[in-house]
């Protein structure tokens, strides 16, 4: 699976990081921390709450900041 983040310029659709996911290695855990790591939370609605779905993948990632 490719994963790409875009936004719009000037009517056009451009892309920014583009990155190849292996689809047997993500979980049930949030998509997007998979994909974007700990940036996917910096607006993410469910950050510090009961709702978040970083599970074992989050754990992780704050672990290896620290």
């Amino acid at each position: 699976m490719i994963y790409q983040e875009g936004y719009v310029e000037n009517g056009q659709l451009k892309f920014k990081n583009k990155k190849e996911i292996d689809q047997k290695n993500l979980t049930s855990d949030c998509w997007l921390i998979q994909f974007k790591g700990l940036k996917a939370c910096e607006n993410c609605e469910f950050k510090d709450t009961d709702e978040c779905g970083g599970g074992e993948t989050l754990k992780k990632l704050k672990n290896n900041y620290k």
